[in-house]
């Protein structure tokens, strides 16, 4: 399998991701972005900030990380539909294996 994007660049992803979902989201967000859809907003935009301030992503695939995070974090939060967490972040790992392997 040919792996079209450096180790160091997918390191660089989960940081942020790892930074931007749990360093920067307050003890506010957390509990209320699955009642609030403006706390999820800002949840996922300060989120995605992260990414763009350190991973300089691609309008699409800024476009990507915030949306997909808007719509797997309520699947958590608001409709308890992914119980365990490790199933919520395989879903956002997911996601930015599939943006840096189709370098959107």
């Amino acid at each position: 399998m040919n792996v079209t994007f450096s180790v160091t660049t997918l390191l660089i992803w989960l940081a942020c991701h790892f930074i931007g979902d749990f360093a920067f989201q307050s003890a506010w967000m957390s509990m209320e972005k699955g009642k609030s859809w403006e706390v999820n907003f800002y949840h996922c935009a300060t989120y995605t900030a992260t990414f763009v301030l350190f991973a300089h992503p691609s309008l699409l695939a800024t476009a990507l990380i915030f949306g997909t995070h808007f719509i797997v974090d309520p699947l958590k939060a608001r409709y308890k539909l992914i119980d365990p967490i490790w199933l919520d972040q395989a879903l956002h790992i997911l996601t930015i294996l599939l943006i840096l392997f189709f370098h959107f």
